[in-house]
């Protein structure tokens, strides 16, 4: 794993995060168990969870060590009125957009919720 991987991997989150955030619909990001008990590790002892940052709650990103292509797992609640689908095509344009720079990434969009 190259040195700034765990840099690139935030800024690949922090970039899909902020994407998905400004899409009509999204309510907002839900974060998972380990978001979850991260923030609370971090609440409670900053100095143990300082790692590589802030990471987006909501969104995971992970690299295939086979092909180096990442992968974008986001996670959010939609805003009731609006379709699904409608939202999760478009915070998937909307990511990959924002990460336009890294030559291989796929996207997947999973509405947890209606608010």
């Amino acid at each position: 794993m190259a040195a700034d991987t765990p840099r690139l991997r935030d800024r690949l989150a922090e970039a899909a995060a902020g994407a998905a955030q400004d899409v009509p619909g999204v309510a907002f990001l839900r974060p998972g168990v380990v978001d979850l008990l991260r923030t609370r590790v971090a609440d409670r002892a900053p100095r143990l969870a300082a790692g590589t940052g802030a990471r987006a709650q909501g969104v995971r990103v992970s690299r295939d060590e086979a092909t180096g292509a990442w992968h974008i797992d986001i996670r959010l609640v939609v805003h009731r009125g609006h379709r699904a689908v409608d939202v999760t095509r478009a915070v998937q344009t909307a990511t990959l957009a924002a990460v336009r720079d890294e030559p291989s990434v796929s996207v997947r969009v999973t509405v947890t919720g209606v608010v």
